[in-house]
């Protein structure tokens, strides 16, 4: 089992590198002696290094190590040693060199192979030069250890070494079939299993999924999903993938290579989908684990494509939304909208008010509060999920058009539907569900846009109603009743090297969560969605750069001085959150990390007030 899923991802990563050639590697020209490097069960012997020209024409370094595995299991290096390859202070990139096109294998395709316990195996590892002049300064860790060794080389003494075989013609390719069937819009549904911790009553639930898949023409693309708590603007997945013809079926085989699940990282091979392993032909299957400290479950996501009837299967089978939401937009030859629930027209809309005792009113607003209060949910608003109806109807200044009131089987709960809608155009509203969470209250499950385009009115409003929301929070913090508050911040690792951090925090509205190590903006430090303050505990400032080169959007803000100490700024997007960074060298030993997650910091703000009050010891 082990020796074909090794084959497998060899070709996979294989079928995905640009094409370019490996001939042998001699060591550096000064012949210096091979390094041992001992790393618990393993060791690692350097035995030199060598030129070569990555798929894009880039110098790119090559090591050739010995790896003993020492311990009592087979053991791979790639799952075995962590590198870290720095030049100029900047990590180096992963190259691509294929070395065998009859067999998709690549410079780095032995990484992959199971070693006996005792055996030694010659790996390869490769990397994007900044220039082939300075030092590289090459560091193998344990990857669940401490132990660790660094090489350092010097480019320059180093042989270059040439191309030894050519690339493969593309003409006559089968590459247009793969990625017309693959690209593009999907629907379907998916369920959780094995539930812990916090997730563990949610045992066996299940929601309707809408997803895009984009493949370029090199094989490599993005797939995003969102369930009906979520949109195309704000996914609950968004995967970088690469495509190979390998596979069990016609359809290839689909492999994760970065991106994030709602808020955990999604590293290479963490989705294996092969469609040749399903009992339909237009079906795939992507089965995946979420692991957040004490939080864990199993996911099972099934897709067909957009405006497929799934008439070839039980009507168990189907997606929850499939008869009221989902066969009226494709009968009537609709794309996917934006949200789950979108896109109902008027006509077939609920419209039988069932519970006359419900509140509500005529829900007529202008036109600009319609799309000004979709921003705010969707984009601002980062305890939406947790908002009651009269939270809603306070925002809008008028009750809403109550619509009906159910009770669902599928969640077990009452469920309230209304609208608030454009005095210019009736056609324009927001549809919000509201879920009886505790007995009277109902809070916000869903909620989408009908007449007007979502993400328009984003480009147009989303910073006006962000200053809009930084004022209504000014005027709540002044008032705000503080308490004191503290904690200890260890080290990953390192439980006697420790940061105290002393501020006021208000008396209710902020909780801290111990597992995410973060103050969190909700009186529910769990709570799904909440902007949060995160703090981290390093050696050192580099160190957070581990994951710079998964930043998008970066750019350097104003340096920040929190509690005497001058942070560092900086802004970008991660894991699919918008962050700013203020990072700090404390003493030789300890840097902080204070880390905004999906929150703006405007002066007088609470998030401000808290960093102005903060301290460390």
């Amino acid at each position: 089992m082990k020796q074909t899923k090794t084959k497998l991802l060899c070709l996979i990563l294989a079928a995905l590198m640009l094409l370019s050639g490996l001939t042998a590697c001699g060591k550096d020209k000064e012949g210096k002696d091979s390094n041992l490097i001992k790393l618990g069960d393993y060791e690692l012997l350097y035995k030199g290094a060598c030129i070569m020209e990555d798929s894009d024409g880039n110098d790119a370094i090559v090591l050739t190590l010995d790896f003993t595995n020492n311990s009592k299991e087979n053991a791979s290096y790639l799952w075995s040693v962590d590198e870290t390859v720095m030049q100029n202070g900047v990590e180096l990139e992963a190259a691509s060199i294929i070395t065998d096109y009859e067999n998709l294998e690549t410079v780095v395709s032995d990484q992959f192979t199971d070693v006996a316990p005792g055996a030694t195996l010659e790996v390869r590892t490769a990397f994007v030069l900044k220039d082939t002049t300075s030092e590289v300064k090459a560091t193998f860790e344990e990857f669940l250890g401490s132990k660790k060794g660094t090489i350092t080389v010097d480019p320059a003494t180093l042989s270059r070494e040439t191309v030894s075989d050519t690339k493969p013609e593309t003409t006559g390719t089968t590459g247009d079939t793969l990625l017309d069937w693959w690209n593009g819009e999907w629907y379907g549904w998916w369920k959780m299993s094995g539930c812990y911790g916090d997730y563990e009553s949610m045992e066996g639930d299940w929601w309707d999924v809408c997803g895009v898949i984009d493949f370029d023409k090199d094989y490599t693309g993005t797939i995003e999903l969102w369930d009906e708590d979520y949109t195309r603007s704000k996914p609950m997945a968004s995967a970088q993938v690469s495509l190979s013809e390998a596979g069990t079926g016609e359809h290839g085989t689909v492999m994760s290579e970065g991106g994030w699940f709602t808020n955990v990282t999604l590293e290479h091979a963490d989705w294996i989908v092969d469609p040749g392993l399903l009992d339909y032909d237009d079906m795939i299957w992507i089965s995946g684990d979420y692991e957040d400290g004490d939080d864990e479950f199993h996911y099972d996501i099934y897709l067909r494509p957009w405006g497929l009837y799934w008439k070839d299967m039980e009507e168990d089978a189907y997606p929850y939304r499939y008869t009221d939401w989902y066969l009226p937009l494709i009968d009537a030859g609709k794309s996917m909208p934006d949200a789950i629930g979108e896109g109902v027209s008027e006509g077939n809309a609920p419209t039988n008010q069932t519970n006359a005792a419900a509140p509500g009113g005529n829900g007529i607003v202008t036109e600009e509060q319609v799309q000004k209060g979709y921003v705010w949910m969707n984009e601002v608003n980062n305890n939406i999920f947790d908002a009651t109806y009269e939270d809603i109807v306070a925002y809008f200044g008028v009750e809403g058009e109550f619509v009906k009131e159910e009770y669902s089987d599928h969640m077990q709960s009452n469920y309230r539907y209304y609208k608030w809608i454009s005095s210019e155009d009736s056609s324009h509203f927001i549809y919000v569900n509201f879920r009886e969470k505790t007995p009277g209250v109902y809070t916000v499950s869903a909620y989408n846009t009908s007449g007007f385009s979502g993400n328009e009115a984003i480009a147009k409003y989303l910073d006006i109603v962000k200053a809009e929301a930084a004022e209504a929070n000014k005027a709540a913090s002044a008032n705000a009743e503080m308490k004191d508050f503290s904690v200890e911040i260890a080290q990953f690792a390192k439980d006697d090297v420790k940061v105290k951090i002393m501020t006021k925090i208000p008396v209710s509205g902020w909780s801290f969560d111990d597992s995410g190590r973060c103050l969190v903006e909700n009186d529910d430090p769990t709570a799904f969605g909440a902007g949060a303050i995160q703090f981290e505990v390093r050696e050192n400032i580099e160190k957070f750069d581990s994951y710079k080169d998964s930043f998008e959007n970066y750019k350097d803000i104003e340096d920040r001085v929190i509690g005497g100490i001058t942070f560092h700024g900086r802004t970008y997007k991660r894991i699919g959150y918008d962050w700013i960074q203020y990072i700090a060298q404390l003493d030789d030993g300890r840097a902080l990390s204070i880390g905004l997650r999906d929150m703006d910091c405007v002066p007088g703000t609470m998030p401000d007030i808290i960093l102005n009050n903060m301290t460390f010891q």
